[in-house]
Formats: structure tokens, sequence, C-alpha cells
């Protein structure tokens, strides 16, 4: 899978549906799974591609819960190698109906994300996802323009944009999602004097 990942990314390719659902089943390796979350922090195909895969693993969960005890059983870890024709071909089904999905151009939503709180724990979001940013403009003067950015724990940049003032600014403003961790979203006025930090915390459902 390193082989495939690694020239997908270096052709600058979006993912396949494969990689994303062993991404999302945790197949991949640590250092594979941070390549990947690097690629689809910047690539908003890949972000909605991801949460479309994740939408089927999180249902074919769910329907494995809902079966009787010994059927669930065969879901166990310990079972897999007795039931590797059975999964290739659950692995099959799924694979195709992501691909089906996609190629209907499913999109995803971005979620509406309201910053009102500064520091704190601030707000929580699902990470990978791609985001509709609300920041608080009550209290401030009006500005003609805003400046926004992402920053990680450590300060690393990580998305950045400029934004008209009014309406455009209230309405929101879309950015890829995140990956699991926590960041600062600052708000900055046309000179570039910080009005506001607020904190987010992404969360992976996983």
């Amino acid at each position: 899978m390193t082989i495939d990942l690694t020239l997908m990314l270096e052709r600058e390719e979006h993912l396949g549906a494969e990689l994303l659902e062993s991404y999302s089943i945790g197949r991949l390796s640590e250092q594979e799974s941070a390549r990947l979350e690097e690629h689809v922090l910047v690539c908003e195909m890949c972000q909605d591609r991801l949460a479309e895969t994740d939408s089927w693993v999180r249902a074919v969960r769910r329907a494995a819960a809902g079966l009787p005890i010994p059927a669930r059983r065969i879901w166990s870890p310990w079972s897999l190698p007795r039931l590797v024709p059975i999964l290739a071909a659950m692995t099959l089904i799924l694979t195709v109906g992501v691909a089906l999905r996609f190629n209907h151009g499913g999109v995803v939503a971005p979620v509406a994300v309201v910053l009102e709180a500064t520091r704190g724990a601030g707000v929580q979001v699902p990470a990978m996802q791609p985001l509709l940013l609300r920041p608080g403009l009550e209290g401030l003067r009006p500005q003609t323009r805003y400046h926004l950015e992402v920053v990680d724990r450590l300060g690393k940049d990580v998305w950045r944009t400029d934004i008209p003032g009014g309406p455009v600014a209230a309405s929101g403003v879309k950015m890829p999602g995140l990956s699991p961790g926590t960041y600062f979203v600052r708000l900055y006025d046309p000179s570039h004097v910080l009005l506001r930090e607020y904190a987010v915390a992404a969360r992976s459902a996983r």
C-alpha cells in the first residue's frame, strides 16, 4: 500500500476508493495514515470522498452490531483468517458502492462552525470534513475585509484566506477539513492586527 500511496502523492493524483477505505477501517500504518491526512487536508475532492467512505464504513459497522451475537462473532479480528472470502466479497461490495456514489457526484455539505469562545476548550468539529467557519464579529469595528488563518497547537500554519467584510464574513467561509487535533483560528483586520482567536478541536469519529 505504501508504494501506491507514494506514487499517487508524487503524481498529485486523487486518492482511490480502495485506499480511502483502507484508511477508514484502520488498515493503513501510522506513517501511511499521516501522509494520506496531509493530502486530504489540502484536497477538497478527497475530503468529500473520505467523508463518503467513512459514512459507508460506519453504516456497515452499525449493521454488523445489529446482528445476533453468534453472527457478530464473524467480525472478531481473531476469526479473520477463516473468513477471508466473506470479507473480500463485502469489501468489493463496499468499494463498488462508494465508487458509484463518487461517480454520481455525491458532495458532502460543510459543517457550520460558529466561532464564539476564545481560547479555552473552544468548539469541537468532526475531523476530515469540510467546514464553514463563521467568526463571531459582535463588538468589533466593521472592516472592509478580514484575514483568517488556522494554526495547529504548535503555531504552524495550516490554512489561511482573506474574506470581505459585511454579509460575506457573517455568512461564513468554507475551508478544508482538519486532521484530528487542536487548532486556533485567528481573525485579523486589514493591517494584520489580531482581533480574535478561537480554539477548535477536531475529533475523529473512528
